[in-house]
């Protein structure tokens, strides 16, 4: 097979060997269902518990805190069942991801009031006073971070003024930071959502952590499981590897950050102005307000699943923007609300550069991008 360079990490990244080496070792032991009273579920249980620990207090909360899911959206499902309550106001962002989008439109489709932040021309959201006007009761729903503009948003503000104006739950995507130890439970929010996969860890294992004064209404009641918050035997070795993950990729956030950050440079080096490929960057201007790694792109020429085919046949695996998006035709509504034309918002690119790039890959991807756009703009000239 053909070099490959993988650029798709704000979907989901390939598990990290050390812990797929601890996957495999854990199955090969033989893990037990935690929930037996035989020597074998004990060791199971200490496992869990130990990932639960691990996991919970990276965020500053404590075991009994966190519930383990199987993804982010069921984490997110979570939290919005157990705090929207029919006919409420939810507040969520112009810009967020598809999984909070479908929440909060069957919340509307439900008789529920729906405020949407807008957002800046970079994505950032456009906070104003009427936003926090008659919010007692209210739910926000927010993530920390764009994995489509990759804009990471200030938290500080909106936290203040919400609970200055006496607004309800404040739910919080972290998946796109979980690594960055800069969100804990203690900036002000009732529910943090964290997952695996964006961590090198393995895809099938999430978490809710919640405030010790709200209550979760369980989606699946099961037989008591979560204390009794999730039911179904859980997923020790997932847990413990999500655990290895998650403390892998806090240690070594900083000396990734830079990696990820110069390798982005060096493709903004190798590519030169965006426009001259007929692409407009979307998400922020400047660099290093960005993801660490990541670049985004809009082209009104062609549309963004063609481009990433185009890319994908060159051996460079992108995304659109988002992975819920791929195969989709619709215009992205972040890139809508961040004021770009219909046909703009058919034709989002994203890419991001990660731990395992090498310093080889930005100018492979740079030369590939330029090539392919080069080809699909004279064919369309032509036609």
């Amino acid at each position: 097979m053909a070099e490959r360079v993988f650029l798709d990490g704000a979907a989901g990244l390939p598990v990290r060997v050390e812990v797929a080496q601890r996957m495999a070792e854990l199955y090969a032991e033989g893990i037990a269902n935690p929930n037996g009273g035989h020597v074998e579920a004990r060791r199971a249980r200490a496992l869990l518990d130990a990932a639960r620990h691990a996991v919970a207090g990276s965020f500053g909360a404590d075991a009994a805190q966190l519930v383990f899911t199987g993804t982010a959206s069921e984490a997110l499902a979570l939290a919005f069942h157990s705090e929207v309550r029919p006919g409420s106001l939810l507040v969520t962002s112009a810009g967020e991801h598809r999984g909070a989008r479908t929440l909060a439109a069957r919340h509307a489709a439900a008789g529920g009031a729906v405020r949407l932040i807008p957002l800046t021309d970079e994505g950032y959201w456009a906070l104003s006073p009427e936003l926090f006007h008659d919010i007692d009761g209210a739910t926000a729903l927010l993530s920390a971070a764009s994995g489509e503009l990759g804009a990471i948003q200030s938290l500080a503000p909106f936290i203040s003024s919400w609970r200055a104006a006496g607004g309800g739950a404040i739910i919080l995507d972290g998946v796109q930071r979980a690594s960055s130890g800069s969100i804990r439970m203690n900036i002000g929010i009732d529910h943090l959502v964290i997952g695996s996969a964006k961590l090198e860890g393995p895809v099938g294992v999430a978490a809710l952590v919640s405030a010790t004064d709200r209550k979760l209404v369980p989606l699946v009641p099961g037989g008591g499981q979560e204390r009794g918050r999730r039911g179904g035997t859980e997923a020790v070795v997932l847990a413990d590897a999500f655990a290895l993950a998650l403390r892998l990729s806090q240690t070594e956030e900083a000396e990734t950050a830079a990696h990820a950050a110069n390798l982005g440079g060096a493709f903004d080096h190798a590519l030169g102005a965006p426009e001259q490929h007929g692409l407009r960057t979307t998400g922020p201007r400047d660099s290093t307000a960005r993801l660490p790694g990541h670049r985004s792109y809009a082209a009104d020429w062609v549309l963004g699943d063609d481009l990433v085919a185009a890319l994908d046949h060159e051996g460079i695996a992108v995304s659109t923007g988002s992975a819920c998006l791929s195969g989709s035709r619709e215009p992205s509504e972040a890139l809508q609300a961040c004021g770009l034309s219909t046909s703009a918002a058919q034709g989002g690119l994203r890419l991001i550069f990660s731990r395992t790039n090498t310093p080889r890959e930005p100018v492979v991807a740079a030369a590939a991008l330029a090539r392919v756009s080069q080809r699909i703009r004279a064919v369309g000239v032509a036609q």
